[in-house]
């Protein structure tokens, strides 16, 4: 049912805040926990639960919450009765959200058994790294956590029905979007005051573990397993490591260039020269699709001896991958190198030098 909860009192603002969402977070005989719970990226420090349009709960905190607990109490009688709660909350800067959708909860006959599945409440997952951003090879930890009961919920039930006896990781391919299961283990029973907590560890990744990773916990239950509301969602991109490439000062038929040496493994890639400490290239190079290297002028230099470094990048999937940028290659102004070694380019005579930290060469057919 998505009734909207009644207008805000003449006390408040005109709402601001995104509204909240109500939900029932545990179910007993003689009462019910809801929680109100704000949008992902918002907080409260004041929270109000109404019924129908009658005020019957606040809780006023100290600091920024994200969630709190109501705990309603159950009618028994002779015939079916619904009642209808919604809540809202205020932050920091005293600005009101709107009122949450209604939640419908219904009071049943004392003779008649309750055979509705009990609600769980969330869990909360987090990485890492916490940037959920893991180099090929790389590890990935994820925690998965059970919120804990409420004290005046655990003395009005049995707190060991609310252990969890299994988890499960989630994760939702990219692309396709199909969630699969990804770790199930045993969990150990935990007392039910602390937060319970199970931890997957994920790797070392291969590739093909991006996307969007939630869990949930299961309790039994006389029809069985029961499966928690599922957790928040946290992105995974797994970043290839691509070999560094090398730069080098080439001289091909009495003209010298900078070229720029990706890995074999990777062609076609596109290739960008940058002035060190430099976020935006000098030039950039798409080599061909059997080529792993790029040839870039010497580019005109403002000052006797410039830093240059090369990067290259790759469509791996539907995702660019960028590699480490070379070590600095220095180039002054001058005289032509003296080469040490040669090697061969397009078939060619010519003379290398290769790049190392701070190596330095001259050019003389810099034009200036």
């Amino acid at each position: 049912m998505q009734v909207v909860c009644g207008r805000l009192s003449a006390s408040t603002s005109s709402p601001t805040l995104p509204p909240p969402t109500l939900d029932i977070y545990l179910r007993s005989k003689e009462s019910v926990v809801l929680t109100c719970h704000v949008p992902e990226g918002y907080a409260g420090v004041f929270f109000m639960l109404y019924r129908f349009k009658e005020k019957v709960d606040s809780q006023e905190l100290q600091s920024d919450a994200e969630q709190v607990l109501f705990t309603v109490r159950v009618k028994e009688g002779d015939s079916v009765e619904q009642e209808l709660y919604c809540c809202l909350y205020k932050n920091q800067q005293n600005l009101y959200s709107a009122f949450s959708p209604y939640l419908q909860i219904e009071h049943l006959k004392a003779s008649a058994p309750t055979s509705s599945i009990p609600s769980f409440p969330p869990p909360v997952l987090s990485v890492e790294p916490s940037a959920g951003v893991v180099k090929h090879g790389g590890m990935l930890s994820f925690s998965c956590s059970v919120p804990a009961l409420p004290p005046q919920s655990l003395s009005q039930s049995n707190s060991s029905e609310y252990n969890p006896v299994s988890f499960l990781l989630l994760r939702a391919a990219e692309g396709t979007g199909s969630t699969s299961i990804i770790y199930q283990p045993q969990t150990s029973q935990v007392s039910n005051l602390k937060p319970q907590q199970a931890v997957f560890s994920v790797g070392p990744v291969r590739g093909g573990e991006d996307g969007k990773y939630s869990c949930l916990y299961q309790i039994t239950r006389n029809i069985g397993l029961v499966n928690s509301t599922v957790s928040n969602k946290v992105q995974v991109t797994i970043t290839e490591v691509l070999p560094v490439p090398t730069l080098v000062l080439q001289q091909h038929t009495e003209v010298w260039h900078l070229l720029c040496l990706g890995s074999p493994a990777y062609p076609g890639a596109v290739f960008s020269l940058y002035l060190a400490d430099n976020n935006l290239p000098v030039a950039t190079h798409h080599a061909k699709v059997i080529q792993h290297q790029a040839v870039f002028p010497v580019p005109v230099q403002d000052t006797s001896v410039a830093l240059y470094q090369c990067q290259y990048s790759v469509l791996l999937g539907t995702k660019w991958s960028n590699s480490e940028r070379s070590f600095p290659l220095a180039v002054t102004k001058g005289d032509p190198p003296q080469s040490s070694t040669g090697s061969e380019w397009a078939s060619e005579d010519t003379a290398t030098k290769t790049a190392h930290p701070l190596s330095t060469f001259t050019n003389q057919n810099i034009q200036h």
